[in-house]
């Protein structure tokens, strides 16, 4: 059964709020890859990401993470559809030249 459907309708409901005239909040998440908490926000001493530590200073700094397998694909996947790896089929990093069934 594809979920997906059902899973974009729930979020733009809950989104829709956010978009209405009157709404209180702005929401900017920021996704990336191989990042590691190596910004000076998060103490690192060399590191200069002054734009960031603005954000970060301003908004909310999450201090703990998870993903969902040490390559990025199937945490990619997670995060896009709220759905584990064993339920969306991506359990791993496909290259070039690799056959996958």
């Amino acid at each position: 059964m594809n979920r997906l459907p059902l899973y974009l309708t729930v979020f733009l409901a809950l989104c829709t709020p956010l978009f209405a005239e009157n709404a209180k909040y702005n929401v900017l998440f920021i996704a990336v890859d191989d990042l590691r908490p190596e910004l000076a926000c998060y103490g690192h001493p060399q590191v200069k990401s002054p734009n960031i530590d603005r954000l970060a200073a301003a908004g909310t700094l999450f201090t703990r993470a998870y993903c969902q397998q040490a390559v990025c694909n199937p945490s990619r996947a997670s995060l896009m559809t709220a759905l584990r790896p064993e339920s969306t089929g991506v359990m791993d990093l496909p290259t070039l030249g690799t056959s996958h069934n």
